[in-house]
């Protein structure tokens, strides 16, 4: 039984992979939209075959499954967000999808650009999850700066709270070794 993976290239934050195994394609889709309505296509020389429609999970996933010796790829409301392939499959999906909107008459809803930076912001518990975290984050690795450190100028002293300064030990190199040279190591 042979086993094979084939990474999906996606568009608008859309990934996934296809599993082939004795025959059996097991496609994996991720970064959809919770809700959207996901259709899996068999790309053929002159036309697409749906093989698999599904709802996408709360998390934003679907899982299709068929037999195929073709590319596939995967449409979300309407759109093509997957597929296997070059840029090549993805033009001849989108441009197959056009044709069969056209056919039955459906067309697309139009997008404005200020439609998609709305859907592409995080919500406002989203936002503050990711502060939280980031603010965690930096108190885990938080190291105190000296005044030295940072070169802000100390205040002047006077003669008599003048100190001197002990020197700084001297770094010292290891003695080399009976090796072989860092250039001499494989690749």
């Amino acid at each position: 039984m042979a086993i094979g993976y084939d990474i999906l290239n996606g568009r608008q934050g859309a990934s996934g992979y296809c599993r082939e195994t004795g025959g059996q394609t097991e496609l994996h889709a991720r970064g959809l939209r919770p809700g959207d309505s996901c259709a899996l296509y068999e790309l053929l020389p002159d036309h697409a075959k749906m093989r698999e429609e599904q709802t996408a999970d709360g998390n934003g996933q679907a899982v299709f499954t068929c037999r195929s010796g073709n590319a596939l790829f995967v449409t979300a409301n309407g759109r093509v967000r997957l597929w296997q392939g070059g840029e090549e499959n993805y033009l001849r999906a989108c441009d197959w999808l056009k044709r069969e909107q056209s056919k039955t008459g459906e067309t697309l809803p139009s997008i404005s650009p200020e439609q998609i930076k709305e859907t592409e912001k995080p919500t406002k518990e989203e936002s503050d999850a990711a502060q939280n975290i980031l603010a965690r984050d930096l108190e885990e690795i938080q190291i105190p700066i000296t005044a030295a450190e940072h070169h802000q100028p100390e205040e002047p002293a006077t003669a008599e709270k003048q100190v001197p300064a002990a020197p700084e030990p001297a770094y010292t190199l290891r003695a080399p070794g009976a090796g072989e040279p860092v250039d001499a190591l494989p690749n």
